[in-house]
């Protein structure tokens, strides 16, 4: 007697089975990689922000700051004339709003410094970034609904970094020997 040659059903099945769980699998999970695109998008966002305005500052010799808010942050610019801090409208340091489960933390170290106090609005930013290239030494957390979280950090001289990698100004001076 001569068998056939090939698969049963049962084993069919069993194999399509399988491929339907696993697509299954991989389907659920899209909107987390979707989320965590977000997530890195707006980390590096921030950074990258935050740096071109400390070059707008030395270019413009003109103070900036930086304004968490509940729902997003904002740009300030210090007005010598008026001697007081302004919005920034224009883009790309116009106001931004944060998606709904983030959360941006400022942690600064207290300098006692501080330009334009404004009695009626009391909008000084926390963070300042001066026309010599200086800034406010802080730490700004962004963090996804407990998910995900990424510090940058500065100590007011050297370049922002993430706390996740190397401080760019320890390795600028080495020079290998």
């Amino acid at each position: 007697m001569r068998q056939a040659a090939g698969f049963t059903l049962i084993e069919i099945l069993v194999v399509l089975f399988i491929v339907a769980i696993m697509s299954g699998v991989v389907v659920a999970n899209l909107p987390s990689f979707a989320q965590s695109g977000d997530f890195d998008m707006e980390t590096q966002r921030l950074k990258r922000l935050l740096d071109l305005l400390r070059l707008e500052s030395q270019i413009q010799d003109t103070e900036y700051g930086f304004m968490p808010s509940r729902e997003g942050y904002e740009f300030m610019r210090f007005d010598e004339q008026e001697g007081r801090w302004q919005r920034l409208d224009e883009s790309p340091f116009g106001p931004r709003k944060l998606p709904v489960n983030f959360r941006l933390t400022v942690n600064v170290e207290d300098i006692g410094f501080s330009l334009g106090e404004d009695a009626d609005t009391n909008r000084v930013p926390p963070i300042m970034i001066l026309s010599s290239g200086e800034m406010t030494p802080c730490e700004l957390t962004v963090s996804q609904a407990d998910e995900a979280s990424r510090t940058l950090l500065t100590d007011g001289y050297g370049d922002l970094y993430w706390q996740d990698e190397p401080d760019p100004s320890l390795s600028a001076g080495d020079s290998g020997g």
